[in-house]
């Protein structure tokens, strides 16, 4: 080497002077080594010293290695020990510089140690003696198996840097790669468990990488020894061929048989967990051969090493867009387990190349997950797009669908509003109740195709918001709304926590009062006990507000899902109550587009809570809007200065009246006195009569005094609302009997709703159209005046029964009378002419007389038969006069008849008939009672359920049927006589 230009390093292989079964120590002060001429050899280096130790060819033993080195110049000089079996001591110049282990002639203080490491000495006169002691007791093969490197202290250094990087290269990418996968495992949900093998896969590789060559697990765990580092190299090398045959398996599960694997999976399983095991409680190298060890991790590794490439080659011959990834991991696999056999058979030190090798693969790889991953991506956007399109095409679709069903729907409503009014002719009472649940429910149709519209207008930016300063305790007037739509429930309590003091929020303040209907309607539907709280904090400048409620709670997987259209949760709670799933849909949208977020906080058994955020005013907003507000607020003052001198002069209270042309008086409600007098010229305009007050006492006042023919009430008033008035008035009088309109400024779908469900007719939102008023209170006049229509005409059908009868009875009663006493004969002719002006008066214009003139006909019936039947009928009136009502002509006379006819006349001393019309509460009983011989309990039956073909009853009983509010009571005992009592409602017009 003396030629040496010193510009490289150097592999020291060649023939070295070796002394078999020896272990000398040099001396830098004497050559120890010519006590030992006679034992030394020639052996070449790099290979084992097996042939060259003994006739037996055996590789255990001990030896040492000398080499002289002839350098151009003194300087510092390294030489980097690789692969030597099993333990060393180096010396250069007579120095140790380092050792592997401990080489002994004695097995028992033999310690092997097979590490990588570099020594740096000094040449002396251009020399260096390099000596190494090499001892095995352990390997199949001992001594210098690797070549030595020899040069400069720093080219030597620089290629130990050079390794180090490469190794430490190799173990990050490998640790990197280990991260991806299993993030993105974890990311998929744990749906594809081939990430999550090949993510173990190259944390096992790292981890044997660290283990050989320059140890980079030193660096963690210094304290490891050679037998720990043996025993980790084993399981990492089984655990890395048990999770690429898993991860080929799955990625390609098409091409393996699953019982060979599951074969595989559990032997390389049983021999990572037994190597841990037994490393855990004995010194496995110490008690266990080492090629034992060797001969089973490598036989195990090689069968599933041999069954992945079989797995390899089968899924390329699949001929798909992965083959080109799949060829070129084959080969590198392939090429890679050469390696390793030559590796294990030769002793090569080629590990750097054949681990590059294994990384290029590993690359090839994770291309080709990228590549499927990238496939999976091509497939969710396209079905993304493909989704986009369908929901547009369903947005498209709602749309027409919701205009399609609008057509119908309207034409459903006119018609049945057209039924209604009497178009077609007037209607009967069962069929007027039948044709106004249709318009109802064609009404409550509409809300929900609104609702439909509302999500694709919303969907579209296409509904407008018009924000101001709103105070968010208006949620107050909501709560009163609730109160009406949900029947009472003691069991639970809403309570409002929302503070008094807040500062204004910015919105709209129709679509706040929709959003918190939504939410509270929602939690009171399902909590069926315990309590609904509405509570409002600021936090960064947003109000924060809350729904909570103590019901069953909505589980985790459904929060997100519950926001969207038509989502509805598969459970008991969702089936309490039937829906399209549109209300916190609508909910979400309408804080969306005003800027603000909505979530839901919830657990199975402890209730919901639902949250959302509404932006404050700001000052600039407050300072616009007060101006504003002070502008509304001046002209307000100066047009109710002018209403109020217009009001005082007519009237002094809030209640006023005007006379129209029309035969029809409206009542109009409004506790604005601007509104009422707006109301009052535009219903005077239209030649109505009006009443108007301003509370909803008043109007009940009105209606109980007076005729009124349709009402007109605002929804929103101090102390009764419209809501309470409605209710109140539908206890007594249905639909028919007094149509109601209700006012609101609202125009809420839900106004609408519980405005129908407590019985008003017809809602309009303020401002009112003129035009639209005095079509609607047409509509429901025409309504009104056909439903009376129809009572008239049935009871025409029965007065048309009755008149023959009783005409019969009468005129045989006058004859009787005229061959007898003229006279009375002239007074019986003079009742029986009363008779025929009330018959014939009611048949040119009434189907209701008052009840004085019915009164008269009874009388004058009666007295009538009183000539016939003289002392054998007494009869005993008790009215009392000051009741003046009307009742159906010809009701109490047949009724009478009956009594005179079929009881009294059939005892032969007669009886006593007693006539009682006299006030009971709010209502008037009438009561007709005779003595005579009564009437069977059979027949009584027959009687009431008018399965009798007695015209005295029947009749009667089906007449006063007609009349809203009338009870009948029929008591008769055999042999004591007859009692009927009718109660009624007193009647001021006909």
């Amino acid at each position: 080497m003396e030629h040496w230009d010193r510009q490289n390093e150097l592999e020291l292989d060649g023939e070295w002077d070796f002394y078999p079964e020896q272990l000398i120590a040099p001396n830098p002060d004497e050559d120890v080594f010519d006590r030992y001429k006679t034992q030394r050899q020639s052996i070449p280096v790099p290979a084992a010293w097996n042939r060259y130790k003994s006739e037996k060819a055996a590789p255990y033993g001990t030896g040492t290695y000398r080499l002289l080195i002839h350098v151009p110049e003194d300087d510092l000089y390294g030489v980097k020990l690789n692969t030597i079996r099993n333990a060393n001591r180096v010396f250069i110049n007579g120095q140790e510089l380092g050792s592997a282990g401990v080489p002994s002639q004695r097995a028992e203080e033999y310690r092997f140690d097979y590490k990588k490491y570099v020594v740096l000495g000094n040449s002396k006169n251009k020399q260096i003696e390099l000596v190494i002691l090499v001892a095995n007791y352990d390997y199949a093969v001992g001594g210098i198996v690797s070549s030595i490197d020899f040069g400069l202290a720093d080219q030597i250094l620089t290629k130990q840097g050079r390794v180090k990087f490469t190794e430490a290269f190799l173990i990050s990418g490998y640790l990197l790669f280990s991260f991806i996968y299993f993030t993105a495992y974890l990311q998929h949900k744990r749906r594809f468990r081939y990430e999550l093998y090949f993510s173990l896969f190259c944390l096992a590789q790292a981890l044997h990488i660290s283990t050989i060559n320059e140890r980079w697990i030193y660096l963690l765990f210094p304290e490891l020894g050679p037998s720990s580092q043996l025993v980790i190299q084993a399981i990492s090398l089984t655990l890395f061929v048990l999770f690429f045959l898993l991860f080929v398996y799955h990625f390609f599960n098409r091409t393996a048989s699953r019982r060979i694997v599951a074969a595989l999976s559990a032997m390389l399983g049983i021999q990572a967990l037994a190597v841990f095991t037994l490393s855990m409680t004995i010194d496995l190298m110490v008690n266990v051969s080492f090629t034992l060890i060797q001969l089973i991790v490598s036989g195990t590794t090689a069968i599933g090493y041999v069954y992945i490439f079989i797995m390899l080659l089968k899924a390329y011959r699949q001929k798909t867009d992965e083959s080109n990834y799949v060829l070129i991991v084959v080969y590198t696999f392939g090429l890679y387990g050469i390696l390793l056999l030559i590796v294990l058979l030769f002793e090569v030190d080629i590990e750097i190349p054949s681990f590059l090798l294994f990384l290029i693969m590993v690359m090839s790889l994770a291309l080709l997950l990228s590549h499927r991953s990238q496939q999976a991506y091509n497939k969710v956007e396209e079905m993304s797009n493909e989704l986009l399109e369908f929901d547009r095409m369903k947005d498209e679709f709602l749309v027409k669908t919701s205009h399609e069903l609008g057509t119908p729907l309207h034409g459903i409503m006119n018609l049945s509003q057209s039924l209604l009014e009497g178009v077609e002719g007037p209607l009967k009472r069962k069929q007027q109740e039948s044709a106004i649940l249709i318009h109802s429910v064609s009404r409550r149709l509409a809300g929900l195709v609104k609702d439909l519209s509302f999500i694709s207008k919303i969907k579209r930016g296409e509904v407008s918001f018009t924000a101001k300063p709103i105070d968010i305790r208006m949620v107050e007037e909501v709560l009163a709304e609730i109160a009406y739509v949900m029947p009472p429930s003691p069991s639970v309590q809403i309570i409002n926590k929302i503070p008094a003091n807040l500062p204004l929020v910015y919105t709209d303040e129709q679509k706040l009062k929709q959003v918190f209907f939504n939410l509270i309607y929602n939690a009171f539907k399902f909590t069926k006990q315990g309590t609904i709280a509405i509570s409002a904090r600021i936090l960064e400048e947003e109000a924060h507000i809350s729904v909570e409620d103590t019901g069953p709670g909505i589980a985790a997987e459904h929060h997100d899902l519950i926001f969207t259209t038509f989502y509805q949760v598969d459970s008991s709670r969702a089936r309490e109550s039937e829906g399209l799933g549109l209300g916190l849909s609508i909910t979400k949208k309408i804080v969306e587009s005003a800027g603000g977020r909505i979530w839901v906080t919830s657990e199975i058994g402890k209730g919901s809570c639902f949250t959302f955020t509404v932006p404050l005013a700001t000052n600039e907003q407050l300072m616009g809007h007060k101006e504003i507000s002070n502008f509304v607020a001046n002209e307000q003052a100066a047009t109710a200065q002018g209403l109020d001198r217009e009001l005082k002069l007519s009237q002094p209270a809030l209640s006023t009246r005007v006379e129209g042309s029309k035969p029809y008086t409206l009542l109009v409600v409004d506790d604005e006195p601007a509104n009422l007098k707006a109301l009052i010229n535009m219903l005077h305009s239209l030649h109505y009569s009006v009443i108007a007050v301003g509370s909803g006492q008043e109007a009940l006042d009105i209606i109980e005094s007076e005729q009124v023919d349709l009402l007109v009430l605002d929804l929103m008033m101090p102390h009764m609302t419209g809501y309470e008035v409605c209710q109140t008035i539908r206890q007594k009088l249905d639909l028919v009997d007094l149509p109601i309109i209700i006012l609101t400024a609202a125009g809420q779908l839900s106004d609408l709703v519980i405005s129908f469900q407590l019985g008003a007719n017809d809602y309009l939102q303020k401002p009112v159209n003129l035009k639209e008023l005095e079509m609607r209170i047409e509509s429901l006049l025409l309504m009104k005046k056909s439903a009376h229509d129809a009572v008239e005409h049935e009871l025409s059908y029965f007065y048309a029964q009755i008149t023959p009868h009783f005409l019969y009875n009468t005129l045989n009663s006058i004859i009787a009378l005229s061959w007898s006493d003229q006279e009375k004969t002239q007074t019986a002719l003079e009742h029986l002419s009363t008779y025929f002006r009330g018959k014939l008066d009611y048949q040119k214009q009434r189907s209701l007389v008052p009840l004085e003139e019915e009164i008269q006909l009874v009388k004058a019936y009666l007295a009538i038969e009183q000539m016939r039947f003289e002392e054998r009928l007494r009869i005993e009136y008790n009215i009392d006069e000051t009741i003046h009502t009307f009742i159906p002509a010809l009701t109490l006379q047949p009724l009478v008849e009956n009594a005179v006819r079929h009881g009294i006349t059939k005892r032969n001393d007669g009886g006593t008939l007693r006539l009682t019309i006299e006030r009971e509460q709010q209502q008037i009983r009438i009561t007709i009672e005779d003595d005579g011989i009564g009437i069977p309990p059979e027949k009584q039956q027959e009687l009431l359920r008018g399965r009798n073909e007695r015209l005295g009853f029947t009749n009667p009983f089906r007449k006063l049927a007609l009349v809203k509010g009338t009870r009948f009571q029929l008591n008769s005992e055999m042999g004591k006589g007859t009692t009927i009592i009718i109660h009624m409602h007193e009647i001021k017009d006909n």
